[in-house]
């Protein structure tokens, strides 16, 4: 579908949505932004457990900032993260009269120090893909990747995490991103940096044309709208095969640690302990795998509800 230009609407709402790891410091950045005060988490547990719209003045005009859930919650997974989002977006009447303006990605810089992490590493590509699934290159320019955190590091560190950064952005895993016109930027903890980062995605939008995500772009091919055979259905779909393949082999091997039966009964307080403290893991990693199997079955039905902000983030009015 060829794009059209988007007009100028001095009167119409700026909406950015943020992104990011938890602990990424995005209520940070909203509270910063707004001048409001948003709870801000103090560890690794996710503060935002679920979307929250801010809105505020700036320039005379008004922006909605829509805080999101880190995709890498212990308690949900994407698909579920995905389509609380959507379901949250509708529900607000966020999706009928307003577009996204611009998407900003929060990433601590000092997450880069911990590259080597397999762990880590896994979980930041897979963020990234699945952004990238949504979007498309089409819509890159309107990504900004700000890097937090900054000021944990003296002037040695801080060029060092410089050296780090442009790896990142020239041969790493934002390659695609910088390739598609998206920006990367520091922010510094203040109220002026989060305030240039949204000042530069209303310049940008601006001049930008409107733009079909690729979720929609493949929803409208000829594929029959199976949500199942676009690039984000099959990223979805690989990450809960992944899951569930953990899962089981944690079962195999927790099983393999099964305490004699006679524990079970036993009068010894220290043996019937270890007795229900497996069957108790035992359970919740059963629970878990049909959890993730279900999901799995049902990942066509959450075509319609993604399609409602996913799809055409960038396009509707």
């Amino acid at each position: 579908m060829a794009a059209l230009k988007l007009p100028s609407h001095p009167s119409r709402p700026v909406m950015v949505v943020i992104v990011g790891m938890t602990g990424a410091g995005k209520s940070t950045f909203t509270s910063l932004a707004s001048g409001q005060q948003v709870k801000i988490g103090d560890g690794l547990e996710p503060c935002t457990q679920d979307p929250r719209a801010v809105r505020f003045m700036l320039d005379e005009r008004e922006v909605i900032l829509i805080d999101t859930p880190g995709f890498d919650d212990s308690q949900r997974n994407d698909l579920e993260i995905l389509e609380d989002i959507a379901k949250w977006m509708a529900r607000e009447g966020l999706t009928k009269n307003h577009s996204v303006d611009g998407l900003i990605l929060l990433h601590p810089i000092t997450d880069l120090e911990d590259s080597r992490d397999r762990e880590k590493r896994g979980l930041e590509k897979r963020r990234t893909r699945l952004i990238q699934s949504i979007l498309g290159p089409d819509a890159y320019e309107r990504v900004v990747i700000a890097t937090t955190m900054w000021g944990v590091y003296d002037s040695w560190g801080e060029k060092r995490a410089e050296r780090m950064l442009r790896f990142r952005r020239e041969y790493g895993v934002w390659r695609a991103f910088c390739a598609g016109g998206a920006t990367v930027t520091k922010h510094d903890n203040t109220p002026e940096s989060a305030h240039t980062i949204i000042r530069s995605i209303m310049d940008k939008s601006r001049g930008l044309e409107r733009v079909d995500t690729l979720l929609q772009r493949e929803l409208d091919s000829n594929n029959g709208g199976r949500f199942t055979d676009t690039t984000l259905g099959k990223e979805l779909k690989k990450c809960l095969e992944e899951e569930i393949s953990r899962i089981e082999d944690e079962i195999l091997k927790h099983r393999k640690s099964r305490p004699d039966d006679r524990f079970r009964k036993s009068r010894d307080y220290h043996e019937r302990w270890l007795w229900k403290d497996w069957e108790e893991q035992n359970q919740n990693l059963t629970k878990d795998l049909e959890h993730r199997l279900a999901q799995l079955k049902r990942l066509n039905s959450f075509y319609s509800r993604l399609l409602q902000f996913w799809s055409k983030m960038f396009t509707s009015r």
